[in-house]
């Protein structure tokens, strides 16, 4: 009977080690993939916010070269990070975007002036050619825009190239 009572107390002590065992190789393994996942995503976001920008600036430079009044609509996906657009000083766009270590900001230079449909708070001097009427900073977007589809107008002025949200 005291052996039967040994291998019962035996077995139960080993089956508590395989559960402890156990659960010391899933807490941290489930810990490093969702830092994984957490910093795969953030990399992903960023990678989407470098081409939304690209492609602004480039289509902006592209419209410039042909003459006034030349325009092009873009359609853009805005993931749902995205804070803000601007353009600041006529020459660098700004998004503002959010990810796991908090807001950052991601800048574009331009080589044309930009101006957006929204006076965006703040000033800069204006800097010749463009008139001081389209010197204020001004935003492409409203304070948090919505993800997903998004139609971006760029429009060929004599000095600079109008952005705006196309309806």
């Amino acid at each position: 009977m005291r052996n039967l009572l040994k291998s019962k107390a035996q077995v139960s002590v080993e089956y508590l080690i395989i559960i402890g065992l156990s659960f010391a190789i899933l807490i941290p393994g489930g810990y490093f993939f969702y830092n994984y996942a957490k910093t795969s995503n953030d990399g992903t976001i960023r990678t989407q916010i470098t081409q939304i920008g690209n492609t602004m600036i480039t289509n902006a430079e592209s419209i410039y070269g042909l003459s006034e009044g030349s325009l092009v609509t873009v359609d853009l996906h805005y993931p749902p990070n995205i804070r803000d657009i601007y353009i600041l000083g006529g020459k660098e766009l700004v998004i503002k975007y959010e990810i796991s270590s908090g807001t950052n900001e991601a800048v574009f230079f331009s080589k044309v002036y930009l101006s957006g449909n929204l006076t965006y708070p703040g000033r800069v001097s204006c800097a010749p050619p463009l008139p001081d009427t389209y010197c204020n900073d001004s935003a492409i977007t409203q304070n948090l825009p919505e993800q997903g589809s998004h139609k971006l107008r760029f429009e060929s002025k004599t000095n600079y190239v109008m952005i705006l949200q196309a309806k």
